[in-house]
Parts: structure tokens; sequence; C-alpha cells
């Protein structure tokens, strides 16, 4: 009787100690915090090194932003005329590098903290002296129609403001080039676009060694694209936003 009181004991103690143990592990996860957060309050993802980074400036040829003459010589089969030459280009399903930039408070914002968010992201690339990057920043902070004076504006787009406002998706705006053209930006440069416009849903981030320009090779700006909750391309452009916005605003089934 002995040995079957301890037997029985000790399986006790055992299911004990695991159901310590579980509801331990779902206390932690239901808990979990992240360990750091942003003066702008941009989303914080704990999850981020869960997105395969498939890196900026990798060895020539075949990566994204390599010369190339045929669709063969490009990793991912998009070999594409540029006004510089053939490169080979970022198409849908890409997967956009890791970006880690200063923001418009001086801290280093991580691009995949963005990701993983239920919402989808617009990335944008700009420069402080494109006269149609500041007619989008006054709207978006504004609401300034002088935005339609542009010949790619549409009114159907108008409804991609309070998305953004709202919070429904994310818009990341990166800042390369300052208040003259082939200038690279300054963190003085970001800091006055935000003093002009202080729109508190929006980071800006300096791309000061052009990183991310070099990967999208934008021909005219503002460049605008769309990248799902995983970092994944929706759409790709290097210049302009119409593919975006009509994206966004399209009739919903």
């Amino acid at each position: 009787m002995t040995n079957l009181f301890q037997n029985r004991y000790n399986l006790k103690i055992h299911q004990l100690t695991g159901l310590i143990l579980v509801t331990g592990l779902l206390f932690c996860e239901e808990k979990q915090e992240p360990a750091y957060s942003y003066i702008g309050g941009w989303p914080v993802n704990p999850r981020s090194d869960e997105i395969k980074d498939t890196g900026f400036d990798l060895p020539c040829p075949g990566p994204i932003g390599c010369d190339c003459i045929t669709d063969t010589d490009c990793v991912n089969q998009n070999c594409r005329a540029h006004p510089k030459g053939n490169y080979c280009v970022p198409k849908v399903g890409d997967v956009v590098p890791r970006f880690e930039a200063i923001d418009q408070f001086g801290e280093s914002v991580d691009l995949y903290d963005f990701a993983h968010q239920g919402k989808m992201i617009l990335l944008e690339l700009s420069a402080a002296w494109c006269s149609p990057c500041n007619d989008m920043a006054s709207w978006l902070t504004n609401n300034d129609l002088k935005i339609r004076e542009n010949p790619w504006w549409r009114d159907r787009y108008i409804p991609v403001r309070e998305m953004i406002k709202s919070g429904e998706i994310l818009l990341v705006n990166v800042m390369f080039e300052g208040k003259t053209k082939k200038t690279t930006a300054t963190f003085n440069d970001i800091l006055e676009w935000y003093q002009k416009y202080p729109d508190p849903h929006i980071p800006i981030l300096l791309d000061e060694y052009r990183f991310l320009h070099s990967w999208v090779k934008p021909t005219g700006l503002p460049c605008i694209f769309l990248l799902d909750e995983n970092m994944r391309l929706i759409n790709y452009t290097n210049r302009g936003l119409t593919d975006a916005f009509l994206y966004l605003t399209q009739p919903k089934e």
C-alpha cells in the first residue's frame, strides 16, 4: 500500500507541476510587453526577427539593384529598363529589406516594427524639394486640397486620408533628399518637415545612406507603393502613387 500511495502521490506532483508550467507560459504570453517604445508612438513588433531580411547592398549580379540584361540575371526574374540603365527591380511579392533610420524625434526606428500589425503599409519615398510631396503632406496634415491641382490626382483618393488618420492603414515617409535636388537629406530636413507638417500619424525616416532609394530607384516623386503586414509588396512603382491609391479605393465586393 505504501508503494501504491507513493506512486499516486508522485503522479499528482507531476501533474500539478505540469499545470503550473503551462499556466505560467500562457500568462507570460498574454502579459508579454514590447521591450521598448517609440517617442512617436509608432508600433512595435516583437516578431520582427521572424521576417526573412533580403538585405541591401548584396554582391552583384543577381539581387535587386544590380545591373542586368535579361530576367535570368536577377534572382527575382525581374530585369527592367531604367533611365540610367537596366536593373533588377522589385516586383509584387518581394520583401522590403530591413531598414533602420532616424525619425523626426531623433530615434532609430526599425521599419519591420510596422509589420505584423494586421494592417497594410504605404511606403513613401520623398524629398523636401519635391512640390507634389509637399502637397501630399499638406493634404494629409491640414486637408489642403491644393493637391487637386496635380494632373495625377483623382478625387476617389480622398478616403485614403481618413484611412491613415484612423489607423486603418499605416504610412511611413522615407526622405532621401533635402531642400535642394541631389543633396542628401539631413536630420534638420526631416525635423523642419515635421515642424511644417506636424502629423502625429506619420513617421518621417531619414534615408541618409540612400539604402531604400537604391533599392526602389525612384524616377518620380512622391513614389508610394503598398506593402502587406509581412513587408511583401502588394504593388510596386518607381514613380507616383496611382497603383497604391487605386488599390486602396477600389470598390469593395
